[in-house]
């Protein structure tokens, strides 16, 4: 009974257990981070192709070029759409881009897209 009751006691090996039930919550944990820091680098490349292209588009340039340029390594699509306002013209530029995910083990890969917009005053070039 003293043997049975001294191995009890002894607490070796425990912190191994508890390090392997904790490790696979930290790995998701880990993994969760690096794709909010994906979602947050879309956002910022999203919103500034919509702005460079807007700023092309102004000018009466190819605004698709400059994004593709702006958005280097995000899939992006774009549009441009002409309005008025009190103050006169301006072009809009709405860019779509898919957010790159890491494939999350038990939820599989996620996919996403977002929408960025930027408008601009349409300059008047004259020949």
């Amino acid at each position: 009974m003293k043997r049975v009751l001294r191995h009890a006691k002894n607490e070796k090996g425990s912190q191994l257990i508890e390090f392997v039930a904790v490790f696979p919550m930290i790995v998701m944990a880990l993994l969760f981070i690096w794709q909010v820091a994906l979602v947050a680098y879309t956002v910022v490349v999203a919103e500034s192709a919509a702005r460079d292209g807007a700023r092309v588009a102004a000018v009466g340039g190819d605004y698709s070029a400059a994004v593709n340029r702006a958005a280097h390594g995000i899939k992006v699509s774009s549009s441009a759409s002409e309005g008025s306002t009190s103050y006169g013209k301006e072009v809009t530029v709405t860019v779509k881009a898919k957010v790159p995910t890491i494939k999350i083990p038990f939820i599989g890969k996620l996919d996403h897209e977002l929408k960025a917009s930027a408008s601009m005053p349409k300059e008047e070039v004259d020949d």
